[in-house]
């Protein structure tokens, strides 16, 4: 048998080979909000930059576990060892046969081609690591950069973050735009008082930022009394659960990287949720899709799957359509002014550097390629500012989206509308 291409570092452990099977029963559409997927290495290779080598933990062994658990999905947290190279997490998303969705990590030079196809494979954040024994952080004006351009895409930001370093980088993350979630309650010392200055500041900064969520996970980084029910950690898990009930998220953290101490029963980890969340709506709260609003990390990352998605030639302009297509149809709704149509048509391009598009989007105006458009995040009522701003009729610019004449439009409406006729769903194409 040969040897691995890549050595997990000495002395740590690998995942529990047979975890047991929970006493608590996850509720129906249960999600394990932050798992991870390592290599394999011989197919995904460790970055060369990485501060740690894990063992392998593959994407079938994943679904495997989450079976086991009873678990119906998984968000896939992008990991430190494999850098931006998101290639494992993407692979992984997209063999889950629609049951997963991921965070990645992305360099400063991401371009705005490269977040749409992360978008598109199914990625719904960013993960920001200020933990300097596992990554070289970034400098903050960066991080903002990529903070905002994350934003029409309607993703969230992910911060893994120890208690010792909040109190300097707390202003920091209040500048920050948008949606984020706490890894691990930032990784309180729990030796210290649940009410105690510490965790209190932790507390006072998501009471402060109603964006801000946080997830309860990890009781064995966290626990210095130990397997099997890490007691000195919930009282802190509880107290969060129970002051942000609706802001609250909850995950393995599987396959436990860097575990020294000891080998984390995922059964047994699954236990502790009903001792956090000690009703069943703070227990639905944490895992599950019930509650998910139309902001926060709910709508993007738990609401995986949509049962109108795969209906035949149609794309339904939802709230993450709406996300990432609000610059594009804002300037649509601009051409309504007549200064601005005589600006855009005397300089198409120039007008469209004024709106913080993306690229793709610009683009495909300058093409009038509407059916991209829509792909992008346009919507019709207000695409059609551009048909009336080039002198078209809706019924034209309908006529060259469907691919026909005019004259052939205008019969196949009067006679009915599209036959539904060899019109394949998505997943049949």
């Amino acid at each position: 048998m040969s040897e691995p291409v890549f050595q997990m570092d000495n002395g740590w452990l690998e995942f529990h080979s047979d975890p047991s099977v929970p006493d608590f029963k996850v509720p129906a559409g249960a999600i394990d909000a932050h798992c991870h997927v390592f290599g394999p290495g011989d197919v995904f290779p460790y970055a060369p930059t990485r501060k740690y080598t894990p063992c392998d933990a593959s994407k079938d062994q994943l679904f495997a576990l989450r079976d086991h658990l009873g678990f119906e999905r998984n968000i896939i947290v992008q990991a430190t060892c494999h850098g931006a190279d998101n290639s494992a997490l993407v692979d992984a998303i997209a063999h889950s046969n629609g049951k997963a969705r991921g965070i990645a990590t992305v360099s400063p030079a991401v371009s705005d081609d490269e977040l749409r196809k992360l978008d598109s494979a199914g990625v719904r954040g960013v993960r920001f690591s200020f933990v300097k024994r596992l990554v070289d952080v970034l400098p903050h004006d960066t991080l903002i950069e990529v903070a905002e351009r994350i934003q029409p895409l309607g993703w969230h930001l992910v911060i893994y973050v120890e208690s010792q370093d909040l109190r300097e980088l707390s202003e920091f993350f209040a500048s920050l735009p948008g949606t984020m979630v706490f890894d691990h309650m930032a990784r309180p010392d729990v030796t210290q008082a649940v009410n105690g200055k510490a965790f209190d500041q932790f507390i006072r900064l998501l009471a402060d930022n109603e964006n801000m969520w946080t997830k309860v996970s990890c009781p064995d980084r966290l626990s210095l009394n130990g397997p099997p029910w890490y007691d000195d950690v919930v009282p802190f898990a509880k107290h969060v659960v129970e002051s942000f009930p609706d802001r609250t998220l909850w995950g393995t953290d599987w396959p436990h990287p860097n575990m020294t101490s000891h080998i984390p029963d995922d059964g047994k980890l699954v236990d502790f949720i009903s001792r956090i969340a000690t009703s069943d709506e703070l227990q639905r709260n944490c895992l599950s899709i019930t509650r998910c609003g139309s902001t926060g990390p709910r709508s993007s990352i738990m609401a995986l799957d949509k049962p109108y998605a795969d209906i035949p030639g149609t794309t339904i302009f939802d709230a993450d359509q709406a996300r990432m297509g609000y610059h594009l149809n804002q300037f649509c709704m601009s051409l309504m002014k007549a200064e601005c149509r005589e600006q855009f048509k005397s300089d198409e391009r120039g007008y469209l550097e004024g709106w913080p598009m993306t690229e793709d989007q610009k683009q495909a105006v300058l093409d009038r390629d509407y059916n991209r458009m829509i792909e992008l995040g346009g919507n019709v009522y207000f695409l059609s500012k551009i048909f009336f701003s080039d002198g078209q009729s809706f019924e034209q610019a309908a006529a060259a989206m469907t691919g026909v004449t005019r004259e052939e439009y205008r019969k196949m409406m009067l006679s009915g509308g599209r036959s539904p006729e060899g019109n394949r769903y998505k997943r049949e194409q």
